[in-house]
Formats: C-alpha cells, sequence, structure tokens
C-alpha cells in the first residue's frame, strides 16, 4: 500500500495559465506537495500552426521565425517544489515524455489520448472539470476519451450524473471545488454601494454566455442610470458581443484585482448555459456579494435565496432577479452578504485535498473500477 504518490497533471499546451480549472488544479498540486507526495505539472510547449494551402506555405516562409509563447509560473502556484515541465517544439505529448510516476492525470480531454501508450503499471485517471463535448470539439473524439477505462475524479455532482448516465462510469469520484478564502474575501465588513454596481465575468466562448450578461445590465441601466457596471475577463471583447463602453472592463488581471472587482459589486451575474462547476460562483460569494446565477454546474447546490438567486436563462428573468437585490433595504442587503460568506467557507482546501488525496490514493492501491 503506497501512502506517498509520484502525480502527474498532464496539461494542454499553453494551459498552465490564470485560468479557474488550472486555479484548482495548482492548489491540489502545491498541497499534495507539502504533504509529501511528489508532483508534476507537464504539458507542451506548443508546435507552430501548419499552413493549409500553398499560398499560406509560400508566406509562412517571409514570415518570422514562429516562437511559442514562454510559460510562467502562475502567482498562484506557490510551492516551488512543484515542478513544471514543457516539453519543447511539441503540440503532443508522447510516452518518453513522461516522467516517473505513480498516477498520471489527464485534466482535458486531449490530455487522455495522450495517456495510451504509458507503461501498465501506470494508474491513469482523469480528472473532470467540465464535459467538454462542445460542438466545436471533435465531438467523437471527446465522446471516446470519457469511454476510456480511466477512474474519474468530477468536480459536481451534475458532471457525476454526465459519467454515469453518458459513459457508464458508476463509481465516478465525487471532489467538489474549493477556493483560496484568503485570496477572495472581504477586506472589511461589506456594505451595499450608494451607487448600485453590477459585475460578470466575460468570455469569448459561447457556452458562457457573456451576451445574457451583457444584455441584462442594459435593461437594468434603463432602470438605474447611474448603474456601475464591473467586468473582466481573458480576451478583449469581441466586436459582436457589442460590450457597451460604460462596461469597466479589464483583460487579465491580476488575482488580487480579480477580487477587488468581486468586492465592489452589489450582485455578480453567472450567466453560463453549460459548466463542469463555475468557481466565479464560489468566488464572488467569498468575497460577499450575492450571485444571480442560471443552473449551469454547481450553482442549484450553492445558490439559493438566502445568497442570491437562480434564474432562467434569458434576460428578463436575469433583471428581475438582478433588481430584487439591488433594492433591497442596507440590512437586508447585508444579510444575504453575510449568507454568501458562510456560504463560501462551509468547505476550506485542507477539507477539498483531504478528499483529492484520498481518491488519488484509493485509485492507485487498487480500486480503479
Amino acid at each position: 500500500m503506497k501512502d506517498k504518490l509520484k502525480i502527474v497533471f498532464v496539461q494542454a499546451a499553453g494551459s498552465i495559465t490564470e485560468t479557474g480549472g488550472f486555479r484548482v488544479i495548482a492548489g491540489y498540486a502545491d498541497r499534495l506537495q507539502r504533504r509529501g507526495h511528489k508532483v508534476t505539472l507537464i504539458a507542451p510547449e506548443g508546435a507552430p500552426p501548419k499552413p493549409k494551402t500553398l499560398k499560406g506555405k509560400i508566406r509562412n516562409l517571409f514570415r518570422p521565425k514562429w516562437k511559442p509563447q514562454p510559460v510562467k509560473t502562475p502567482p498562484f502556484l506557490r510551492n516551488d517544489d512543484v515542478e513544471i515541465k514543457i516539453v519543447e517544439g511539441k503540440g503532443t505529448l508522447d510516452a518518453g515524455d513522461f516522467p516517473d510516476a505513480d498516477i498520471v492525470l489527464a485534466t482535458w480531454w486531449e490530455t487522455a489520448e495522450w495517456l495510451e501508450n504509458l507503461a501498465p503499471d501506470i494508474t491513469k485517471a482523469h480528472f473532470v472539470q467540465g464535459h467538454e463535448a462542445f460542438p466545436y470539439m471533435p465531438v467523437e473524439r471527446v465522446h471516446a476519451v470519457y469511454r476510456k477505462p480511466y477512474r474519474k475524479i468530477v468536480v459536481s455532482e451534475w458532471l457525476r450524473t454526465q459519467m454515469r448516465d453518458l459513459y457508464n462510469h458508476e463509481r465516478a469520484i465525487l471532489v467538489e471545488n474549493t477556493i483560496d478564502t484568503d485570496m477572495f474575501s472581504p477586506e472589511h465588513e461589506r456594505a451595499k454601494n450608494e451607487r448600485p454596481t453590477v459585475g460578470f465575468l466575460y468570455s469569448v466562448m459561447t457556452l458562457k454566455n457573456s451576451p445574457l450578461a451583457i444584455e441584462t445590465c442594459r435593461r437594468l441601466r434603463e432602470v438605474y442610470p447611474d448603474l456601475r457596471v464591473i467586468s473582466f475577463g481573458s480576451h478583449t471583447p469581441r466586436p459582436e458581443d457589442k460590450m457597451p463602453d460604460w462596461v469597466e472592463f479589464t483583460t487579465k488581471p491580476d488575482p488580487e484585482d480579480i477580487a477587488k472587482i468581486y468586492r465592489a459589486c452589489d450582485v455578480w451575474l453567472f450567466t453560463s448555459d453549460s459548466e463542469g462547476y463555475g468557481l466565479p460562483i464560489l468566488e464572488a460569494m467569498a468575497s460577499g456579494t450575492p450571485v444571480v446565477a442560471t443552473p449551469a454546474g454547481a450553482a442549484p447546490q450553492l445558490v439559493t435565496d438566502t445568497n442570491g438567486a437562480i434564474i432562467s436563462h434569458d434576460a428578463a428573468s436575469a433583471v428581475k432577479a438582478t433588481r430584487k437585490i439591488l433594492d433591497l433595504p442596507a440590512v437586508e442587503w447585508s444579510k444575504m452578504s453575510q449568507s454568501c460568506l458562510e456560504t463560501a467557507r462551509r468547505r476550506d482546501w485542507e477539507t477539498a485535498t483531504d478528499e483529492f488525496e484520498a481518491a488519488l490514493l484509493r485509485i492507485v492501491n487498487g480500486d480503479r473500477a
């Protein structure tokens, strides 16, 4: 029976970033390393794009030599002993690229394909933070990945249901997500703003449904002419999403600035059509901000009428729920803010790491069904 493991998290090219999904992986990597396990994060550097036409190939001869973006250690990966291994000049990984390991965890559908040729004595698992069978992906390959016999660790009850009902994985292990409540927390006792303020996360991914958040804010401005709207995201807003110029938008803010954005809001809008979990819900709540959310990911388990509202996928529903919170007397809003804090603090990183570590040991030590 092993009690200390050599653990490898496999990332796709360019995915060692400041995304919510990687924040979770980094959190486990930090803490598992501190507990005496050997943790490595591995990813291919990425390969230059290949021109598809003769004209493209000729044009490519006169372009500057392609260089991948340098990988920086993310600010929330706080343990210097966690090894980050970037395999140069490749967009995928082969068996020879992997370090010695007791368990290798795919973290994205494509990375699970790379595990097929690993030695049979290495345990393979799949850490599933989202159902990635998106229309713009090679859907049959994605489905095939989820059918592989690798043991699944999932972050929400919805994902456990998907793995069971769609892919016959009856024993996916649920380890619910958590967040850093030191980073995402009120600096002082929260109070309702004199100027009503609403925030949302912008994404170019259609499943995040950012246009719903934008339209909701547009309608709210008709009711509250002085409404302040704050947003952030990993990409500059696309023209087709029609981000108004009155939205205070920040591209790729530092984690500390993200926390400030949450704290500045009276209501946080979460408008996704589909999610594996939905970390912004917890991050906003940990900052004392009520959340108006569509029933995606873990929202049905996290959001109640004491800390926000669950809405349908339309602007009218979102506007009605948001107005109800914005119109609360200051004392009632503060009670809702306190309920948000209580929800976010029910689960801490050490508890989540206990469960994740137990899942890894359980899989490695023979429970692989």
